[in-house]
């Protein structure tokens, strides 16, 4: 018998005599951490034996399924789709030493694998930027990395032909529920979502002013339906009113100067997704949006001596904080700007001293009393109060 098939067995094993309302709570979490990197592991050892079982056609001896990705899927109890991408991420790593030593130990999700080994596919220089990421940030931040880099690394005038190509609208029907996807050109999906900002904001006020408490995809799906549905716009989006991550485009000087965004450089609309330089040169030439050159301007000089934050502060701190500051919280949706020092003391507003901050976690600080803890690597951490509940400040 294989270890892995003893480990399988210990599992089955562990799983059955497990009563969690038998532990305290501080065990659980121990024991619920430790379940959690053995999935990793299992689910590391499982991608990489069924990519060996595919390519010696192994698994054609015990399954009637069609394709490899299917037997996976029907084995492991996941979607093909998800078989699929495990299979392809066993592939990647085999020429990723790095990564798939972090893969073996545990370090790694395959999920995170995934999205590392693609990235590092595309360019190879930027492995160990990817690693990084994945260590210190969520799953959301670790894929809009990876997609700068395949952006960076991709002939931009035929992806941006391909985004065209395959753009869409496509809707299925589930019972009284109606499904739909989109996709094509980035600055074209900037300007759908720039449209339904107000409206999106609108009816986030209209819901709060009456108590009610739903996700914001459901705010921007009722003003979707209000934008098409009103003989005229409630309130017409326009440069000054449009979504802040719609309206900005951010691009180091190197790949504007270059015309092709350059390995470990950046040319995107913060909060949607990677553009051409071509789109941000046109931008610039129009004047009509937000253009952030990254090396153009040292935003950290920029000092206000009230309360106000300067247009230039707001804008480096958008595109400084896409996620919220504290560390394993990737929420990047209605994000509020917090002073780590109080300015009634300090009587003066630095781009070092502003974070954004997520709702919840904003909340913690500003009436909780919690405290922010400076990480050194673009992260904050939180100071519970001696009588903060326990998990009170959980991402």
């Amino acid at each position: 018998m294989f270890k892995i098939e003893e480990v399988r067995d210990l599992a089955r094993e562990a799983v059955a005599e497990l009563d969690p309302a038998c532990l305290d709570g501080r065990d659980a979490a121990r024991l619920a951490e430790a379940a959690a990197e053995g999935a990793k592991l299992l689910d590391a050892a499982t991608a990489m034996l069924a990519k060996r079982a595919a390519d010696t056609n192994a698994w054609r001896r015990t399954s009637h399924a069609a394709t490899a990705e299917q037997w996976l899927a029907g084995m492991s109890g996941c979607t093909e789709g998800a078989a699929r991408e495990a299979l392809v991420t066993a592939q990647r790593i085999e020429a990723l030493p790095t990564t798939a030593e972090r893969l073996r130990s545990g370090e790694l999700s395959l999920a995170q694998a995934s999205q590392v080994s693609a990235g590092a596919t595309a360019d190879p220089g930027a492995e160990q930027r990817l690693l990084r990421t994945a260590k210190r940030s969520g799953m959301r931040e670790l894929r809009a990395e990876k997609e700068r880099v395949v952006a960076a690394a991709t002939d931009e005038v035929e992806a941006h032909r391909r985004a065209r190509r395959d753009r869409h609208l496509r809707t299925w029907t589930k019972g009284f529920a109606t499904h739909g996807s989109f996709s094509g050109p980035t600055e074209d999906v900037a300007q759908i979502l720039s449209a339904l900002e107000p409206l999106t904001k609108a009816r986030f006020e209209e819901a709060r002013i009456a108590g009610e408490r739903e996700s914001r995809d459901a705010y921007r799906f009722d003003a979707l339906v209000t934008s098409v549905t009103s003989v005229s716009a409630t309130r017409p989006p326009t440069a000054s009113n449009a979504s802040d991550a719609a309206a900005c485009v951010l691009v180091d000087l190197s790949s504007l100067l270059d015309g092709k965004t350059k390995p470990g450089g950046t040319c995107e609309i913060p909060g949607v997704g990677p553009v051409s330089v071509e789109h941000a040169r046109e931008v610039l030439s129009h004047g009509l949006l937000q253009l952030v050159i990254t090396d153009g301007v040292d935003v950290q000089t920029v000092v206000s001596n009230t309360r106000h934050v300067p247009a230039a502060l707001k804008i480096a701190i958008r595109v400084r904080d896409r996620t919220c500051k504290i560390r394993g919280c990737d929420c990047d949706r209605m994000l509020e700007r917090h002073h780590t020092h109080d300015y009634a003391k300090s009587h003066h507003t630095t781009y070092k001293e502003l974070g954004n901050l997520c709702p919840k976690h904003h909340d913690l600080v500003t009436n909780k009393h919690y405290e922010t803890i400076d990480n050194g690597d673009g992260t904050w951490d939180l100071l519970p109060p001696a009588n903060a509940p326990p998990g009170e400040a959980a991402a």
